[in-house]
């Protein structure tokens, strides 16, 4: 078999360092865009819109291959709630945050939701 000059114990860390530089690069995007003007609510509007675009490509096409699970009017709706309150609703507050802030304290923030959630249930059990 062909050497690729790395060993496949390394792709973990590969995929999280790639998806680190990925969260920096979009954090410093978002800062750049408010800081020339741009509103909070409508880069979230676009980000949303940008993902929505990328993904129902790939979603659309699970469905009608017979993969993936039928899509109802019920499941549509169940999606649209929990992006409408669990995302839209953090982004927006971290945006914000970012917005009155620097790029590098919403990473570094980012970096630490594991390590309080493992806190939090040591704590609570």
């Amino acid at each position: 078999m062909m050497s690729l000059g790395f060993s496949m114990d390394s792709l973990p860390f590969a995929a999280m360092a790639v998806v680190e530089v990925g969260e920096v690069g979009m954090i410093t995007l978002a800062k750049a865009a408010m800081s020339g003007g741009m509103s909070n609510f409508v880069y979230v509007v676009y980000y949303n819109a940008l993902g929505t675009f990328l993904l129902s490509h790939y979603f659309i096409y699970r469905c009608y291959r017979g993969k993936g699970a039928p899509l109802t009017f019920s499941l549509l709706c169940k999606f649209f709630l929990l992006g409408l309150i669990g995302i839209c609703f953090v982004q927006l507050f971290a945006f914000t945050g970012i917005k009155y802030s620097s790029p590098t304290l919403s990473s570094t923030m980012g970096n630490l939701i594991p390590g309080m959630t493992f806190l939090l249930a040591v704590i609570f059990g």
